[in-house]
């Protein structure tokens, strides 16, 4: 019998993929990871979220042959650590990547047709001051760094949108599956997009990849989205960016150091701010949970 606790809380739905008879699951939704070192030394499996942290000493005290997280990340999990001691990582390759896409359309909406503000004129009693800027999406351009799942999916929507759309990604197989799209340097995508949305992984190439060179590239005129991981970018130079206007506006779902994010952001009119919710949503969570069930049970067949 494979053992598996699920430790955070999760959509059971996928717990019907598993095979009948050859897995016993154990829900403890918030156990802390030395109650899991202390009372789970025999389970096979552990199921989390990105919100737990699985670091070294951690690794070093279990014996589970996989851990499995509910998400696209996996910067959350010292992965040398586990590679040593041959545990098998598995994360959620598929399954968020509309609700992530679709959010990082709602922020540009949001900040292209100023809904947030006309919200707050309305609630105001001032609903006939109509003296601030609203633009359309038809026809901008929007440079899409990342390609993968989540980029080109918003590159499909920024199409019936009739937006241009710049891609910019390092994989040759993304390139190739992709080939209607219209591949760019990155040097050019940053000088030219008027909007910059980003869906590149954190790990150790691509920590504070967006430095302070490469924000120095960005249009005054420019929109910056980043619903993928807050340590991609230079945060406290975007803040000094944001705060200068040589960056127009930003709309941010992820933040360096969450929970705690630097409460310069709240104190600025040209940001939106969003809780790590992009890739959240009912159906993405019941995706997930399905797609890393079913994964596990073609694991242990």
């Amino acid at each position: 019998m494979i053992k598996i606790l699920i430790a955070d809380e999760i959509d059971l739905a996928g717990l019907k993929k598993l095979s009948a008879n050859k897995f016993s699951v154990k829900c403890e939704f918030g156990i802390t990871n030395s109650d899991i070192i202390k009372l789970f030394k025999d389970y096979n499996v552990l199921v989390i979220r990105s919100i737990r942290k699985i670091d070294k000493e951690f690794i070093k005290n279990t014996n589970f042959q996989m851990i499995a997280t509910c998400s696209k990340g996996t910067d959350h999990i010292d992965l040398i650590s586990a590679k040593i001691k041959n545990i098998k990582i598995l994360n959620a390759n598929e399954g968020n990547h509309i609700s992530a896409a679709e959010h990082t359309l709602g922020l540009i909406l949001s900040i292209y047709k100023k809904i947030n503000f006309s919200d707050k004129l309305v609630r105001e009693n001032k609903f006939k001051f109509y003296n601030y800027e609203r633009n359309e999406l038809y026809g901008k351009s929007i440079g899409i760094v990342g390609f993968g799942k989540v980029g080109s999916y918003v590159g499909k929507l920024c199409k019936a949108f009739g937006m241009n759309v710049y891609a910019n990604d390092t994989n040759t197989k993304v390139k190739n599956q992709n080939k209607k799209y219209n591949f760019i340097s990155l040097n050019f995508l940053l000088k030219n997009a008027d909007i910059i949305t980003i869906h590149i992984p954190l790990n150790k190439n691509n920590y504070k990849f967006f430095s302070e060179d490469k924000l120095d590239l960005v249009k005054s005129s420019s929109v910056l989205i980043n619903t993928s991981r807050g340590d991609v970018i230079e945060e406290k130079y975007l803040l000094k960016k944001l705060k200068e206007k040589k960056i127009k506006y930003a709309g941010l779902d992820v933040f360096s150091s969450e929970p705690n994010v630097n409460r310069g952001f709240s104190t600025l009119s040209n940001v939106i701010l969003t809780n790590h919710i992009a890739g959240k949503t009912i159906e993405s969570k019941e995706r997930i949970s399905e797609s890393i069930f079913a994964d596990i049970n073609i694991f242990f067949l």
